[in-house]
């Protein structure tokens, strides 16, 4: 297991920074040496190597031991640029700790609580990155960089990435240029799209009935619907408002569609007007929820993951 105790106040800022989650992923920050300014990001995935023509390795192939790198540009493109004081637009191109902790919960790196195992049995891909028939999905909402999802499609799963559509954008830039061989770009035919067996997409999603409606019409899925739903830092009421409302909205009516969807919801605790406790509770009322559990708690980063479950 990972030691997460090298944690310390100030150490976002470096550029390689000693921060146990930015640790974890290799995580460094790429700046314009003339202005130092941030133009990207980087980070690799502990045992995913990289294949000659860039893309995951199987692991007969292998090359030398070497990383499979993501490089994802957090510039917003012109007419993206958000007001100011446009925080949400702003968080969209910040790799927070809850998301770290959240792929690594998935990948079953953490250390659980012995009680809460059977909470997170099944969540792994159904096969490793050099297994290109992989049937797992997983919906990011909220997602940002989408760094949680870019790393469990490089462990084999189909990943579609969700967030407002002011920045998706620069969202699916990043995923074709990372990911050339099994991006799905919103300008493909709907029967291409269906025909892939290993794939990444980056889609807009309001966060409503309505809006999981129309993306899973889109995808095909309307009946099947995701095996996996992950939200990370989507809780947050100084910037986010009381959009947690929506977004249990949202998490409601998948679990609707597929009762055995597990739901993964990771946040970092920023004091008592969070909202956090506000949207637990109110995710526990939901119609079609069976279940809310807490399984991981980190206290020295306040990050907390809650498993979410279907009627059964």
């Amino acid at each position: 297991m990972t030691d997460f105790t090298n944690d310390s106040d100030d150490d976002w800022s470096d550029t390689k920074s000693i921060d146990s989650c930015e640790a974890y992923i290799q995580f460094e920050s790429i700046r314009d040496p003339s202005t130092q300014l941030e133009k990207a990001v980087s980070f690799s995935w502990p045992g995913v190597y990289q294949h000659g023509d860039g893309d995951v390795a199987s692991n007969e192939q292998q090359k030398d031991g070497v990383l499979r790198k993501i490089i994802i540009s957090t510039l917003l493109e012109e007419d993206d640029l958000a007001p100011l004081f446009g925080g949400c637009q702003w968080a969209g191109t910040r790799l927070w700790g809850a998301a770290v902790r959240a792929i690594q919960f998935l990948a079953g790196n953490l250390e659980i609580d012995g009680s809460n195992n059977d909470s997170v049995a099944n969540l792994k891909p159904r096969s490793s990155g050099d297994n290109k028939d992989n049937n797992t999905t997983l919906l990011e909402l909220g997602c940002g960089l989408g760094v949680p999802g870019m790393i469990f499609h490089m462990l084999g799963s189909n990943v579609v990435l969700t967030d407002q559509e002011d920045i998706l954008t620069q969202l699916e830039k990043n995923v074709r240029e990372n990911f050339p061989s099994t991006s799905i770009s919103n300008e493909s035919s709907s029967s291409d799209a269906t025909a892939a067996q290993h794939y990444i997409r980056a889609m807009p999603l309001s966060w409503s009935r309505t809006g999981v409606h129309s993306l899973l019409e889109q995808l095909q899925l309307s009946t099947a619907g995701f095996d996996i739903v992950l939200n990370c830092d989507c809780v947050f009421e100084p910037l986010y408002g009381k959009s947690w409302h929506l977004l249990n909205e949202t998490i409601d009516e998948l679990l609707r569609v597929n009762q055995k969807c597990v739901v993964v919801s990771s946040m970092e605790r920023r004091g008592p007007a969070d909202g956090i406790d506000l949207f637990i509770k109110e995710m526990k009322e939901m119609e079609y929820v069976g279940s809310v559990e807490k399984v991981y708690y980190d206290e020295k980063r306040n990050i907390e993951i809650y498993v979410t479950r279907g009627l059964e």
